[in-house]
């Protein structure tokens, strides 16, 4: 019974690892729709899977058939192995799947490289197939094949997590350059097992195989390096690109303000006119009251100078007052500060945020906002009235929403705006207020 487990192992071997690779070409790039057309996709993908597999033993029978008219041996070389594997698979992708034909061939020809690899680790077992017992060497040559099954997995999956884009950016050169590896390990590894090569000029030619990869390798490396600091220099220039649209929203809607203004004060001016020349006193009175004196609440608004800091400021503001969360200032800074403005940004906006979010839980609630100068510093301390010790219950200011993913990044940015500007930073419950307070160093004496 062993003995037939294992023949027809060896038999349905290769065809196991055909169909895996044939599977995992259909998960990563999917039937086309025509394929799809008036059937399901799990009969398309079905289908698919057959089709592939019988042109697959098909080919392989021909190809033996040949090998036995040509040479007489019965046994087909190793190399044939890959003449049936690599085409059909190829061919069979690019007719019936979605993507291009160099993904699919990446996908195979690495997909092939894996497996040969690891067989050339197990042919120290393969070497003493005729020295160690027949069932001893059986039994472990079926798990060492589990084994690759499990490998062959978890190499699909790591296909699947991390795609070649489609269509794939990317010129001839690098294209040779990728492909290189597993078409001159391939070649070498069929040449290998079907002529008598010693072992010294084996090793030398894959010595040479690796050697000649080690500049792609460095290439390949420096352009994610690259890749990585022209990532970084884009997501600067598009933070700065943001900073400026928002000087600019904030600039028109100011222009846009004045220009009400100015068309509503002109007819104040008309009627309050009206009013005195009819003697109306009394409804004079009233309308200063009501219509003009709830304007001057406006006059309030935050005026530094620095057009982005008083903009992020004036929005807060006017998001607690939403929530009837009463605030109180303290602002004092120069119209130029030595300091950058997307940092102070970051820092005042992930603060206000947490002010607000804690207030809201308040029944009495309210902020203070201080910023100033201190020395060759400036002082930016938010405080929120709290109805208990939140460092004593939560010292390390974990959030305590349910999508932790998602929230709670604003101590951590706090932080690592704070420590880029070498600043300071210390979180602190006293007198009922909960308070952030941050020290930025200014690059230039004020």
């Amino acid at each position: 019974m062993f003995n037939f487990i294992y023949h027809l192992y060896q038999t349905l071997d290769s065809v196991i690892i055909f169909s895996f690779l044939s599977y995992t070409l259909l998960i990563l790039c999917g039937l086309k729709k025509n394929h799809t057309v008036g059937r399901s996709i799990a009969v398309g993908s079905s289908l698919y899977l057959l089709f592939t597999i019988i042109v697959y033993l098909i080919l392989r029978l021909e190809l033996s058939s040949i090998c036995l008219k040509l040479t007489g041996a019965a046994q087909t070389p190793y190399w044939f192995y890959f003449v049936c594997t690599i085409p059909v698979s190829v061919l069979c992708a690019h007719i019936a799947l979605t993507g291009t034909l160099f993904t699919k061939l990446v996908y195979v020809l690495y997909f092939m490289t894996f497996t040969q690899l690891y067989k050339m680790v197990c042919s120290p077992l393969y070497s003493q197939e005729f020295s160690m017992q027949p069932q001893v060497y059986r039994t472990l040559d079926m798990l060492t094949t589990l084994v690759l099954y499990i490998l062959l997995f978890l190499l699909s999956k790591l296909f699947r997590k991390i795609k070649l884009s489609t269509p794939f950016p990317m010129s001839c050169f690098k294209g040779v350059l990728i492909l290189y590896f597993p078409i001159g390990f391939l070649i070498f590894f069929g040449i290998s097992s079907s002529t008598q090569i010693y072992s010294v000029n084996q090793i030398a030619i894959l010595s040479g195989i690796l050697l000649t990869n080690l500049p792609i390798i460095y290439y390949f490396f420096a352009t994610i390096i690259h890749s990585y600091e022209d990532q970084r220099k884009l997501d600067d220039a598009l933070t700065q690109t943001r900073t400026q649209l928002a000087r600019y929203r904030y600039s028109l809607e100011v222009q846009e303000q004045v220009k009400k203004e100015r068309h509503e004060l002109k007819n104040n001016y008309f009627y309050i006119q009206t009013l005195l020349a009819d003697k109306k006193y009394d409804q004079l009175d009233t309308y200063i009251s009501q219509a003009i004196g709830g304007k001057m609440s406006k006059l309030t608004d935050i005026q530094t100078g620095n057009t982005l800091i008083d903009y992020l400021l004036n929005r807060k503001i006017q998001e607690a007052q939403k929530f009837h969360i009463k605030t109180y200032t303290e602002i004092i800074i120069p119209g130029q500060l030595s300091i950058n403005e997307e940092v102070l940004c970051t820092i005042l906006l992930n603060l206000l945020d947490n002010a607000i979010e804690a207030s809201k839980q308040e029944d009495t609630p309210d902020i203070q906002i201080i910023i100033k100068c201190v020395q060759n510093y400036l002082l930016c301390k938010i405080s929120n009235k709290i109805s208990s010790n939140i460092l004593s219950e939560n010292p390390s200011l974990a959030t305590s929403k349910a999508d932790a993913s998602n929230h709670g990044l604003g101590i951590k940015i706090i932080r690592s705006a704070v420590e880029s500007q070498n600043g300071l930073l210390n979180f602190e419950c006293e007198k009922g207020y909960f308070t952030a307070s941050v020290m930025l160093p200014f690059n230039q004496p004020v």
